[in-house]
């Protein structure tokens, strides 16, 4: 019976996967963020540390350590990691699957109702970012917690201590759900070993940072400049609204959580702890303020929790009100109009086009001026695909990567998350070029109008360079340009 789960699950998985792919157009990489990840992982598995430009300043860019490291591993064994990463996507999704379907009392429906959604397989497989290794370790730590396993959840605490920064939050609540949910003369000793594991990890990697890094968090923390926190508060509560109603299978499936909320004293017992674990899963993004990615990032780890929970009391509350001839065909119809509107509902399509623009970007850069004593400075808006594919060094205008730029006083948010940029530092970093993408107005509200400024136009000049046998246009600084060999085209 296990075998046969593990195929069941590793089927939906990479079924899912796979028209999630198609649906997004078939990309041949990451989204760009990924690509974040692939620098550093780059640099690290060369031996230049956690670096964004090689030889220049230690940076904590990412979000999650574990999954750098991971990715290191694959640079070093794959000559390219697209693929393996994805393969490794997908494993982690069966894993998150099988433990899931092992609980659940209806398997078919339980499937139905999980590949229902089809932005969790966009982004816990298709985007390579952390987010399903993320899910895997909230899944699993879940259902230890729901099943009052305290040795399952301090073994799991340090794994997830290093993946995401909000874990510090989390760890907290799992301490205390945990010493809640244990009987009342074994609480203590239930709840210490959590607590033990989750101070001793969290206090190493707080450790770590300050030694290696010189900050307590990721340098991306500091770079994210917010209005404030009531802002983000009234910024926020709009994310889960919006995630309730991005697909009919998530509709369904949020409502009967609010149901089991409303009436927990009838629930499931471990459906009544799965609420109760994933309540820091919903409020942190409220917090933050959401997301400016589509598809509703933060909360596709929570799903195959929310689906387990759901199909726990779908039976008990589907029963009377549907009849029975079409009680089973309701799950199906959910699916189908979840699939068929995604393309429409997803919204992450373009992450995806920026990554393979930026790749070409940085690989058109390297051939232009590979024949210079010196590589010039690229400043970028998106920091991913066109560093990895630039052999020079690049300075990122919204300081995820550059502790400089990030500690610098930014202006409010114009854009969520892209909120870092500093004229002054600008000015005097002197970039020989700047990048900017294919939407002159997102790049003039990310950089708060720099291109329109007098001195700008003064400094810079927006060419279409040809030179090597290939062409780029983009902000060149006009002392660049005259300083460039002849042979060098501009138009």
């Amino acid at each position: 019976m296990f075998k046969r789960i593990t195929i069941y699950s590793l089927l939906t998985v990479a079924l899912g996967a796979l028209g999630a792919w198609i649906m997004l157009g078939m990309p041949h990489t990451g989204i760009d963020d990924a690509d974040i990840f692939l620098v550093y992982a780059n640099h690290f598995a060369d031996g230049h540390g956690f670096v964004y430009n090689i030889g220049g300043e230690r940076v904590e860019g990412f979000t999650s350590l574990l999954w750098t490291l991971i990715c290191s591993g694959f640079v070093a064994l794959f000559q390219t990691v697209e693929i393996p990463l994805f393969f490794l996507n997908l494993v982690l999704g069966a894993v998150t699957l099988t433990a899931c379907v092992k609980r659940a009392k209806e398997v078919p429906g339980f499937l139905i109702m999980f590949a229902g959604a089809p932005a969790w397989f966009a982004w816990c497989q298709v985007t390579l970012m952390e987010t399903g290794l993320w899910c895997m370790l909230l899944t699993l730590l879940g259902l230890a917690v729901a099943e009052r396993r305290s040795g399952a959840a301090a073994l799991l605490m340090p794994l997830l201590v290093i993946t995401r920064p909000e874990s510090m939050l989390w760890g907290a609540w799992v301490i205390l759900l945990v010493f809640v949910f244990a009987d009342k003369g074994a609480r203590f000793k239930a709840a210490l070993p959590v607590f033990v594991t989750y101070a001793i990890s969290l206090s190493a990697l707080l450790a770590f940072r300050l030694w290696y890094f010189g900050w307590p968090v990721p340098n991306t923390y500091y770079a994210k400049v917010t209005p404030g926190f009531f802002s983000n508060i009234l910024d926020g509560l709009g994310y889960p609204v919006g995630y309730l109603f991005s697909g009919a299978m998530v509709f369904a499936v949020v409502l009967l959580f609010l149901t089991l909320v409303i009436k927990r004293e009838k629930a499931d017992p471990v459906a009544a702890r799965i609420v109760w674990f994933l309540l820091p899963g919903i409020g942190i993004p409220v917090l933050v303020g959401g997301d400016h990615f589509g598809s509703f990032r933060f909360y596709q780890p929570l799903w195959p929790l929310l689906c387990l929970m759901a199909v726990l009391e779908w039976n008990r509350l589907a029963e009377g009100r549907f009849p029975g001839k079409l009680r089973p065909y309701v799950l199906p119809l959910l699916f189908l109009i979840s699939w068929a509107f995604f393309p429409v509902s997803g919204k992450i399509r373009h992450e995806f086009r920026i990554a393979e623009e930026g790749r070409r970007n940085g690989e058109t850069l390297t051939r232009m001026f590979q024949d210079l004593e010196g590589w010039p400075t690229v400043a970028v808006i998106t920091a991913g695909g066109n560093k990895l594919g630039y052999a020079g060094s690049v300075l990122d205008l919204m300081g995820l990567n550059s502790t400089e730029m990030a500690h610098a006083p930014g202006d409010a948010a114009h854009v969520k998350n892209h909120s870092g940029f500093n004229r002054e530092l600008f000015y005097r970093w002197k970039p020989d070029i700047l990048l900017c993408g294919d939407s002159e107005t997102f790049d003039l509200l990310v950089l708060n109008g720099l291109q329109q400024e007098p001195r700008f136009r003064v400094e810079y000049s927006r060419y279409t360079l040809h030179r090597n046998g290939v062409s780029l246009r983009a902000w060149y600084r006009n002392e660049f340009l005259m300083a460039i060999p002849s042979g060098a085209d501009t138009m």
